[in-house]
């Protein structure tokens, strides 16, 4: 973490702040500007670049686990991500655990960019200044590591260039993203 980082009560970099406060002016103006525009904002969807793994895949089954995951764990991240930016808020705040979505709130409104009381507001807010700002949601995931009930990815925004450690785990068949994920410190 670098020194004048912002950092939450736990010690986890404030990535609203490096993600959302460098173009909220950007964004603000675009969505006051937008809601004079006569029809919906055409949304461009979310798209994979190739990724290339940062290391070799572990997978080791869990003599515990019945039921065998629908998908890995980089593709319900794919999945996410494009929930979020749509916005699906019921899809996207599934994914995440209750803890994440709390100090993502928190994160939101310390930004001052916008207010937002639940995970529902704080996905659609979001959607709209990724949106405004012309941030499609493009992603590069590389699975550090994966087991049949944890892994940690990799993510890259293209857009951005933001970075981030994601960490989920899995319990029964369904895949959550984890308070443990944190941005890149930088």
């Amino acid at each position: 973490m670098s020194i004048g980082q912002p950092v939450d009560q736990n010690g986890h970099v404030n990535i609203w702040h490096r993600r959302v406060m460098p173009t909220t002016a950007i964004a603000v103006a675009a969505l006051m500007m937008s809601a004079c525009a006569a029809g919906p904002v055409a949304r461009t969807p979310v798209t994979d670049a190739p990724s290339q793994p940062a290391s070799e895949v572990i997978v080791s089954p869990d003599p515990q686990q019945s039921a065998e995951p629908q998908t890995g764990a980089a593709d319900v991240f794919r999945a996410w991500v494009e929930a979020s930016r749509i916005p699906d808020v019921d899809t996207a705040c599934a994914a995440l655990a209750p803890d994440l979505q709390s100090r993502m709130i928190a994160e939101v409104n310390a930004s001052g960019a916008v207010s937002v009381e639940t995970c529902e507001q704080m996905i659609a807010a979001a959607a709209e200044l990724y949106a405004a700002v012309g941030d499609d949601g493009a992603i590069d995931v590389a699975v550090q590591q994966e087991t049949a009930t944890n892994a940690t990815l990799f993510v890259t925004y293209l857009a951005s260039g933001d970075c981030g450690t994601v960490v989920m785990q899995r319990t029964g068949t369904e895949w959550i993203i984890t308070d443990e994920s944190q941005e890149c410190a930088g």
